[in-house]
């Protein structure tokens, strides 16, 4: 799990955070369409030396990690399996770190999948490298990250020194290593590569928790004088430009985890405080939906399976294939309306009554591609919103578009295809 940077010593419902992936799927809430989704924390590669602390520091370090952890275990209510010794790094590490380990979990292909799939839907300019706005975006927002794979805590520094910003970055990162040695977190199924909204639901619960761990040990540990430090830092122009520069699309699900993970724990924090927490690691969310609606998730209301056609690829024609499948979910249906000039408040509506989906991603000769959503709705009256919306978003996308729906029926269909005449053969396969 990361630690991006703070913006502000208030609880931060803005924050500018980074996503952990080890794959660039999880935080896409695409994994089946470009690598194995989601992980913890994008851990270094062993070729790359740490940084080493700066001669200045005149700190003992375990020590400050050390009278940390004991506050965060006081304030958590967990205790430590193991223990894992933090190392700070400087930037130019965390970027090849970063650059390392997203070449060996993402091959080629499914990245070009995912960059094919997010272009045909209007949410990545064509010609825009996946890779580089990834790695451009968590290098200048990532300070700190915790990998449960390989038992290893980092904290970004400069200075080589440990100032307030990196305390509290080690006071977030040591309540995910809390969350792994107590919970578990390889059993929430992040790595599923065709889940990525429930995989995006599930890190917006970690990363929530941490937040909400962090920020309680700010207000307890930080001076005025600290707390104005971490604002300072957090101020970064070379790190806001970095968030600015990002697709819209790596922005909405970067944020999402922190922000809304956040709102979703203060909820269960509210109505039963850190035993609602811990009791949700054994009964994780498995939408976005739950997390930008608590109530659905206190209910228990999971989301529908939705099938595809088994035969939709050869359907279009013998030399397509599937690519790849996965659910977009509440989140990502509403960025996909909003960044197709729908407003963001008709977006929300539009989204808000989603039940369930399946996108596929087909592929044919000559680099030609074609997108399959099915989706399905608590209502008519939620399918006939998102259709209305869907309408004029399609006007967007790169191609020929249809929405598909049935009056009184709680089904819409979005098919996106190079050409009319692969379009129609979509359609037929999808029963429309």
């Amino acid at each position: 799990m990361s630690s991006p940077r703070p913006t502000s010593p208030q609880p931060p419902s803005d924050a500018r955070r980074a996503t952990p992936w080890r794959a660039l799927a999880a935080a896409l809430v695409i994994a089946g369409l470009a690598a194995c989704g989601p992980s913890v924390s994008p851990s270094p590669s062993p070729t790359v030396p740490p940084a080493t602390p700066s001669p200045a520091a005149s700190v003992d370090p375990q020590a400050v990690y050390g009278k940390v952890a004991a506050q965060v275990e006081q304030l958590r209510d967990l205790r430590p399996k193991a223990d894992v010794t933090p190392v700070l790094i400087d930037e130019a590490t965390l970027r090849a770190n970063l650059t390392a380990e997203f070449d060996r979990d993402n091959p080629a292909e499914l990245v070009h999948a995912n960059e094919a799939t997010l272009t045909t839907l209007g949410l990545l300019a064509p010609g825009t490298s996946l890779r580089e706005a990834y790695l451009d975006l968590q290098s200048g927002q990532v300070i700190g990250y915790y990998s449960p794979d390989r038992d290893q805590l980092f904290i970004v520094s400069a200075s080589g020194g440990i100032g307030p910003t990196q305390r509290l970055t080690y006071a977030h990162e040591f309540t995910h290593q809390l969350q792994d040695q107590n919970f578990d977190l390889d059993k929430l199924g992040l790595d599923a590569t065709d889940q990525g909204d429930r995989a995006l639901a599930r890190l917006a619960l970690i990363e929530g928790d941490a937040v909400a761990t962090q920020t309680g040990w700010m207000q307890a540990n930080l001076t005025p004088q600290e707390l104005g430090q971490v604002l300072a830092d957090a101020s970064d122009p070379v790190a806001l430009a970095a968030l600015q520069r990002a697709p819209a699309v790596l922005r909405a699900t970067a944020l999402f985890p922190y922000t809304d993970g956040y709102a979703l724990v203060n909820r269960l924090l509210a109505e039963g405080g850190l035993g609602a927490v811990n009791a949700a690691f054994a009964r994780p969310p498995d939408s976005t939906e739950q997390i930008l609606h608590p109530d659905k998730y206190l209910a228990a209301e999971a989301p529908e399976t939705v099938g595809l056609p088994k035969n939709l690829a050869s359907s279009v024609g013998a030399s397509w294939r599937l690519t790849a499948t996965d659910t977009l979910g509440e989140l990502l249906l509403r960025t996909w309306l909003t960044e197709s000039g729908v407003s963001p408040t008709t977006a929300a509506t539009a989204a808000a009554g989603w039940a369930g989906d399946r996108l596929a991603l087909v592929s044919g000769p000559h680099g030609e591609v074609a997108v399959a959503l099915v989706t399905r709705w608590d209502t008519p009256v939620d399918a006939d919103e998102f259709a209305h919306a869907a309408g004029p978003a399609i006007a967007h996308v790169i191609g020929t578009a249809r929405v598909v729906s049935s009056p009184g029926g709680s089904s819409v269909v979005v098919a996106i295809a190079p050409r009319e005449s692969i379009l129609a053969d979509l359609l037929r396969a999808l029963g429309q």
